[in-house]
């Protein structure tokens, strides 16, 4: 199904995002209990300012969130597979990765100052935006951001495979597995590109979300 292999895609955006933020910036992008457990380590070692950095990821993140779910309205065409106000959601991402790519190519290459603070804000941010989107494609727990619950939800109905009652749609098992070992093999692609941070690398998202907006205006509208 074409709702599927999109929501695929998304999971390549975020693995790689992710990757690349950890590596060059020392924050995740949309790990909120990596980012969590990141400022407690700083906290406790005196390292204050890391413990602001991985702060302003979170707040990014946090507002991403608020961006998406106000665009992307869960209540509207619920019967949609693929409602339109996704797709706005994802433009908006798209624009922000855009302005991250644009930044990390004026940046210098271990990021510092303002530089690094507009690229943890714009990589959170974006991936706020889409585990809102996202959430209104009422997949049962799977998330293109945070893979713990997919991991969960994968291992829970893989021993129990009796569907929930609370469950309003069915999802084939297998999209749990594509979105894992995506949002790995992203993150692979993200470090071997790290060299190349602040400038091919970071044009990848921006054309892994444009795609998936092409294709879900194309197809999906």
């Amino acid at each position: 199904m074409m709702r599927n292999t999109l929501v695929v895609v998304l999971a390549f955006t975020s693995g790689f995002v992710d990757a690349l933020a950890f590596l060059k910036l020392g924050v995740f992008a949309s790990v909120l209990t990596g980012n969590t457990i990141l400022v407690a380590l700083a906290i406790g070692s005196g390292n204050i300012l890391h413990a602001a950095i991985v702060l302003l990821a979170i707040l990014g993140y946090l507002s991403g969130v608020s961006i998406g779910a106000r665009i992307a309205n869960p209540t509207a065409a619920p019967e949609k597979i693929w409602p339109r106000a996704i797709t706005k959601a994802l433009l908006i991402e798209f624009l922000v990765l855009l302005l991250l790519a644009i930044a990390g190519f004026f940046a210098p290459v271990k990021p510092s100052g303002p530089f690094l603070y507009s690229l943890v804000t714009l990589a959170a941010i974006a991936m706020g935006i889409q585990s809102s989107a996202v959430q209104v494609l009422r997949l049962p727990d799977i998330s293109t951001t945070y893979i713990t619950g997919t991991y969960t939800t994968f291992i829970s109905r893989l021993v129990s495979p009796r569907r929930s009652k609370m469950d309003k749609v069915t999802v084939d098992k297998r999209l749990y597995v594509y979105v894992i070992v995506m949002y790995v093999l992203a993150a692979i692609a993200g470090c071997a590109m790290e060299t190349h941070w602040l400038h091919e690398a970071l044009i990848i998202p921006v054309i892994s979300i444009g795609f998936v907006i092409a294709v879900a205006r194309i197809r999906m509208s």
